[in-house]
C-alpha cells in the first residue's frame, strides 16, 4: 500500500486545481450558512435543537454535494483513456481505489469547516451540550465516508461524470428514504431496509451516543463499496 499516499497526493492537488471543487465548496459554505443563520433567528433560539437541526441540513446539502466530488474520480480517467495507464503501472487496484478515496476524505474535511465553525460559535454564545456536538460531527464524517465509497463506486461503473453523479444521488438518496418508508412494517425485509438506512445509525451520534455497532455499519459498508469498486477495476484490468 505504499503507493497510496503518492495517488492520494495526486487527487489532492486535482481537487485544489479544479474549478468544479471550488465551486461546490463555495455553495455548500453559502448554503450551509443561509441555512444557519434561518435556524438561528429569534432571541430564544434553543442552541442544541439548533446545533441538531444544523447537522440535518450539512447532511442534506452533501447528498447532492459529494456526488459533484466523487462523480471525476474514476469517470474521469476512464473517459480521458487515462485509467488504461493507471491501471498498467505497477499499482494494484486496491492501491488506486484507496489513493482516490483518502484523498476525497481528505479534501471533504474542508467542506466540513464552515460546520465546526458553526458549533464553535454555537458554544461560546451560550449552553451546549458538548457531547452530542462531537459525536454528531464524529457521526457526519462517518456518513460523509459511507457517502464517498459509494460515490466513488458509481464513478467506477461509467465514463460519464454527470451519470456517475446522477446515479449516486438516486442511491445516497434513497438509502436515506427507505428507513421512512418502512418504518412502520414488520416484515423481515422491512427490518432489513431500516437497519441498511443511515439515519438509524446517526441518531445514535446525534444524541451523543457511540454505540459500536453504529461504528461496525459505517466502517462495513463503506468497506463494502471500495471492495466492490476493486472488482470493478479488476474487471476492467482483465479486458
Amino acid at each position: 500500500m505504499v503507493n497510496v499516499p503518492v495517488i492520494a497526493r495526486r487527487e489532492l492537488n486535482t481537487y485544489f486545481l479544479s474549478l468544479m471543487a471550488y465551486v461546490v465548496l463555495t455553495l455548500f459554505a453559502l448554503a450551509n450558512g443561509l441555512g444557519f443563520g434561518v435556524m438561528m433567528r429569534g432571541p430564544q433560539a434553543d442552541l442544541n435543537l439548533v446545533a441538531a437541526t444544523v447537522f440535518g441540513w450539512a447532511v442534506t446539502l452533501m447528498v447532492f454535494g459529494l456526488p459533484m466530488i466523487t462523480m471525476r474520480l474514476l469517470s474521469e480517467e476512464a473517459s480521458s483513456g487515462t485509467i488504461e495507464t493507471l491501471l498498467t503501472v505497477p499499482v494494484s487496484n486496491a492501491e488506486v481505489v484507496l489513493g482516490k478515496y483518502v484523498g476525497a476524505l481528505i479534501f471533504t474535511m474542508v467542506m466540513l469547516v464552515p460546520v465546526v465553525l458553526e458549533c464553535i460559535y454555537l458554544a461560546t454564545v451560550g449552553t451546549l451540550d458538548l457531547g452530542p456536538l462531537a459525536s454528531g460531527l464524529l457521526g457526519i464524517y462517518l456518513l460523509i465516508a459511507q457517502f464517498l465509497a459509494v460515490g466513488l463506486f458509481c464513478s467506477s461503473i461509467t465514463r460519464i461524470q454527470l451519470a456517475a453523479a446522477l446515479a449516486t444521488v438516486v442511491a445516497l438518496v434513497g438509502t436515506l428514504l427507505v428507513g421512512e418508508l418502512v418504518r412502520d412494517m414488520e416484515s423481515p425485509l422491512a427490518k432489513l431496509l431500516l437497519y441498511v438506512s443511515p439515519p438509524r445509525h446517526l441518531d445514535g451520534f446525534m444524541k451523543g451516543v457511540i454505540d459500536s455497532r453504529d461504528l461496525v455499519y459505517f466502517v462495513a459498508t463503506a468497506a463494502l463499496f471500495l471492495f466492490l469498486t476493486v472488482r470493478v477495476l479488476e474487471s476492467r484490468r482483465w479486458r
